[in-house]
């Protein structure tokens, strides 16, 4: 197996793990969240009984939604930029800029995954649940902790495409 073979065949595995199972993953969250948002209006305006649990069900899902997405956009380097006065830069000072962004980027994400582990492990301890259901608060949380340790994994297996500034 060539370099090049190994390098496509490691590529197609970090893209099947940051885009394609997050987006089924999300993609079914959202098709479960359409569901129980249908048959709580339903509930609620044809028989007066909403699920009481609904509002609180769908938050959670878009919270984790949001987090397992957020690895795909960091892998594809699809954060929002700011670039007016980045575009007028020489090469030399884009690289510099590259090299500020991937390290704050990868420390910014490692720093939030522990304090989110710690959130987590103080909820576990205390048996915190939320007020409506008992869900306990460990679930909505480990979003957090899942979402920032897989954005720091994805910025530091895409470090060498955020120095240079190029995606493909």
């Amino acid at each position: 197996m060539s370099t090049g073979e190994k390098h496509s065949k490691s590529r197609q595995i970090e893209e099947f793990v940051f885009i394609r199972v997050p987006h089924i993953i999300v993609g079914i969250l959202f098709f479960v969240a359409a569901a129980i948002n249908f048959i709580n209006v339903i509930g609620r305006y044809v028989f007066s009984d909403p699920i009481f649990w609904a509002e609180e069900v769908l938050i959670f899902i878009v919270i984790w939604a949001v987090f397992l997405v957020a690895g795909s956009i960091t892998y594809r380097g699809g954060h929002l930029n700011m670039d007016l006065v980045y575009s007028a830069m020489s090469p030399f000072w884009k690289r510099v800029i590259n090299v500020a962004i991937a390290l704050t980027l990868v420390a910014c994400t490692i720093f939030t995954a522990v304090q989110s582990w710690k959130v987590i492990a103080l909820h576990y301890r205390n048996h915190g649940v939320t007020a409506g259901t008992d869900i306990p608060l460990v679930i909505p949380h480990s979003a957090l902790l899942f979402g920032f340790s897989f954005m720091a994994l994805a910025a530091i297996l895409r470090i060498r495409s955020y120095i240079t500034g190029k995606f493909d």
